[in-house]
């Protein structure tokens, strides 16, 4: 049997339920903590004789503390049901609240854990409302820089080393990067008119008059290189000299010229070297000339080879003057084949004429002299070694040339691999190559360190100013390139006045 008995039901009403309860009956008690019977001890024990007159078996159940012990010294059964413990947590926190003096009241007089965590939450609350307070009452700012980028150029003589000499990085006390070797296999096919062959052995010549507008008197030397608008290329025959232009009036000088092999694109001119009448061409080298124009030349007559006849008959000169042009063309156009035929990703060439070898593996010339033939036909297939070095190895050389000159002042964003250039003043030592090498590298002003104290600087300032004003006071360093001002709450816009409340950030991070 269960009773349970309410904080303000009377002690009468109590007692005469125990009463008619029938003897020797097994009973669970419940009483609520806050009735008046616990304040009393003796009506306690009231109860106690009636149990023990009846032979009733009966267990108080308790839910607090207070209660068990208080059964406990009268000798009672008891039977404690302790509260879970988020419910011992909801509960606090609604006392907290809705009821905060029986909220102090539980928690103070229990001093057990609960106790302290309850107190250094009240501290932690209290100090989060005042940080909010003076935050949303004073001012704040935040101000966001971005460096300006600087960009330098790094040149080094580099070691490059074969890849396979596994210990000479450890011994030299230079930066050194490995080279691998490679191979092309180049087959290149052609067919020419026997006109053409003609053209090879007699180019073209004529006669050109020399216009200057300038005023400057120049000298050229034989083989100066001329060129048309569209890439053809000449060079003159003799050394001249041309006089500067008097007012309008323009010198003229008659001067020949004749074709050559190739034209700027690497390719055999052939009969494209015969131009016509008032054709214009310029000195290649000559920013007058070849840009401004102030200087030109023009054909006073068609260009062409004096031998035009061909009866057709491919001699045994011919084919060995082809044969060699051939073997010429190969050798000259070495470092376009191999950059053209090279696809190894990441990688680059070391793309120095002595560092390219020409292996010729077969010249066939299909037609036999004396043949008679419109069209000679001819193939050449050479192999072509050459070294080349990874981009990463270099990369990471740089870096490493980088960190052993560190500087307190700026900081490395990104090395520019496209700016990789090597210079031609290559020189060997036993297998060795020492290539002057550049790079650029972008940086920009380390404000984490700023051993300038521009941050400082700022604070002071930009205090009190307003928003434009203080972007205009922090454009005044050359170190900033971008500025993003954000002050908070909104309806303020000027700069907090004290610079403590002032917050600098450099790329997002803070300072």
């Amino acid at each position: 049997m269960k009773l349970f008995f309410l904080k303000d039901q009377s002690l009468y009403k109590i007692f005469k339920t125990l009463e008619k309860i029938p003897d020797n009956k097994l009973i669970h008690i419940y009483i609520d903590p806050e009735h008046a019977f616990f304040d009393n001890e003796w009506w306690w024990k009231q109860i106690q004789e009636i149990l023990t007159r009846k032979h009733l078996n009966a267990f108080f159940i308790t839910k607090t503390d207070k209660a068990k012990r208080f059964f406990s010294k009268l000798g009672l059964n008891v039977i404690h049901q302790e509260k879970h413990q988020i419910i011992k947590v909801f509960n606090l926190i609604y006392l907290f609240f809705f009821n905060i003096k029986r909220y102090h009241l539980q928690v103070y007089t229990k001093k057990n854990y609960i106790f302290y965590v309850v107190f250094w939450f009240e501290v932690l609350f209290a100090l989060l409302v005042l940080y909010l307070l003076y935050t949303f009452i004073l001012p704040s700012a935040s101000v966001n820089l971005m460096p300006t980028n600087q960009i330098e150029n790094i040149i080094y003589n580099f070691r490059y080393y074969p890849a396979s000499d596994t210990q000479y990085p450890d011994s030299s006390r230079f930066i050194s990067i490995p080279f691998y070797s490679g191979f092309i296999d180049y087959r290149y096919e052609m067919s020419i008119g026997s006109s053409q062959i003609k053209h090879i052995q007699n180019p073209s010549k004529w006669t050109i008059k020399l216009i200057n507008k300038t005023p400057r008197e120049m000298s050229f030397l034989p083989n100066t290189t001329f060129t048309t608008n569209d890439g053809r290329i000449f060079t003159s025959m003799w050394w001249f000299k041309i006089t500067g232009a008097v007012d309008n009036n323009y010198w003229e000088a008659i001067v020949q010229l004749k074709a050559a092999e190739q034209d700027a694109n690497g390719d055999l001119m052939w009969i494209r070297g015969n131009i016509v009448k008032w054709t214009k061409v310029y000195i290649k080298n000559l920013k007058t000339s070849y840009y401004l124009q102030d200087i030109y030349w023009t054909a006073i007559q068609d260009f062409s080879w004096w031998v035009l006849f061909s009866n057709g008959i491919i001699s045994q000169k011919d084919i060995d003057i082809l044969s060699w042009k051939l073997m010429k063309y190969i050798y000259q156009q070495k470092k376009n084949i191999v950059w053209q035929n090279f696809n190894l990703a990441n990688s680059m060439i070391l793309s120095f004429d002595d560092l390219i070898k020409t292996d010729i593996k077969e010249i066939a010339i299909q037609n036999k002299p004396w043949e008679r033939s419109a069209m000679l036909k001819w193939y050449i297939v050479v192999r072509l070694n050459f070294y080349y070095v990874k981009q990463e190895d270099i990369i990471w050389s740089m870096e490493k040339y980088i960190n052993q000159r560190p500087t307190d002042k700026l900081r490395l964003i990104t090395i520019d691999k496209n700016t990789l250039n090597f210079f031609n003043n290559l020189k060997q030592e036993n297998g060795v190559f020492v290539i002057p090498t550049k790079i650029s590298i972008i940086q920009s002003y380390d404000f984490h360190k700023d051993i300038n104290w521009i941050i400082d600087s700022l604070k002071t300032r930009i205090v009190w100013l307003e928003k434009n004003k203080a972007k205009e006071e922090i454009f005044n360093f050359s170190e900033i390139s971008s500025v993003i001002i954000k002050i908070r709450p909104p309806r303020y816009t000027t700069m907090p006045k004290l610079k403590s409340r002032i917050k600098f950030y450099a790329n997002w991070k803070s300072i």
